[in-house]
């Protein structure tokens, strides 16, 4: 197997020799981004919501949307949120939020959510400075093969 110039730098950031390095190279962990069956208390859950009302107030953004899966109205609040935030979360819009839910005031709360564009199934985390996990991936994806 024949390795780019180029790629030389990014097995010097990785700390690997061989190829058995980069094949023996696992995830710290596995994020699952799979949708969520049912809501489950102080878990991590994955879900589309429509969302039904926003408002703001001192650093943070509430709002109220509906989970077709669930049948349940859910509630969402954002902690020191951005300018992009009061722009994608609009009255009638879909989105995908993963987050840890919680029961407060008698309705499923998602804090401080991150949201998604697709459901991306199980997505491993490398946790290496300075190198994102997809391009990771997709160096794993073009080095290593059944052969």
């Amino acid at each position: 197997m024949k390795i780019k110039e180029s790629d030389f730098e990014f097995f010097k950031k990785l700390k690997i020799r061989s190829a058995i390095d980069l094949a023996l190279l696992l995830p710290k962990k596995i994020e699952n981004l799979n949708p969520s069956k049912n809501p489950k208390e102080n878990e991590i859950c994955t879900q589309k919501i429509t969302i039904k009302s926003v408002s703001s107030r001192k650093n943070q953004l509430f709002g109220l949307g509906f989970c077709e899966e669930w049948q349940e109205n859910i509630s969402f609040v954002f902690f020191h949120p951005r300018a992009w935030h009061f722009g994608i979360c609009k009255v009638g819009k879909e989105l995908i939020f993963n987050a840890k839910l919680s029961h407060f005031n008698h309705t499923w709360q998602f804090n401080n959510p991150k949201i998604l564009t697709s459901f991306e199934g199980f997505s491993p985390k490398y946790q290496i400075l300075g190198l994102k996990d997809t391009k990771i991936a997709a160096f794993i994806h073009k080095y290593l093969n059944y052969e």
